[in-house]
């Protein structure tokens, strides 16, 4: 799934959900949340205290759609290659889109230009509008009925 329209449209299904479990996600939506993830952090070196405040700002942000703690997300995203870790577990990095698995470049490249908050609010706003706009037509159908 190469084509950013496409994954755009799976990123735009994700951040509107709730609880998502990253365990149960196909490969593609693990690096569609996971992405996003790495899209929140930050580029500077981190320790593991800072790296676990940018995750659990994440989760209460742009990720709030994953239901996972800030430690399994870190392991996620090292594992995944979007994360690096240094042998000792002290300091944390950023990978650049070109650095990241080759599977996960086209999901790098949808963030290049992208402000991962801002776009995940539109998301939302634009679900939320939505919703209304539908709960609205229903409601006045049933007051006509």
């Amino acid at each position: 799934m190469a084509d950013s329209s496409k994954l755009m449209a799976l990123l735009a299904q994700l951040v509107v959900k709730q609880g998502v479990s990253l365990g149960g996600m196909t490969d593609d939506e693990r690096r569609a949340a996971l992405s996003l993830a790495w899209a929140s952090l930050p580029w500077s070196t981190m320790r593991e205290p800072d790296v676990n405040l940018a995750l659990k700002a994440a989760l209460v942000g742009a990720a709030q759609c994953l239901g996972t703690d800030h430690v399994e997300l870190r392991r996620w995203l090292v594992d995944a290659g979007w994360l690096q870790r240094d042998s000792y577990g002290r300091e944390y990095r950023r990978l650049a889109p070109g650095a990241v698995y080759v599977d996960n470049q086209p999901w790098a490249a949808v963030w290049a230009s992208l402000d991962a908050a801002a776009w995940v609010g539109e998301q939302r706003a634009q679900h939320a509008a939505d919703r209304a706009q539908r709960r609205r037509r229903w409601q006045s159908g049933q007051q006509a009925a």
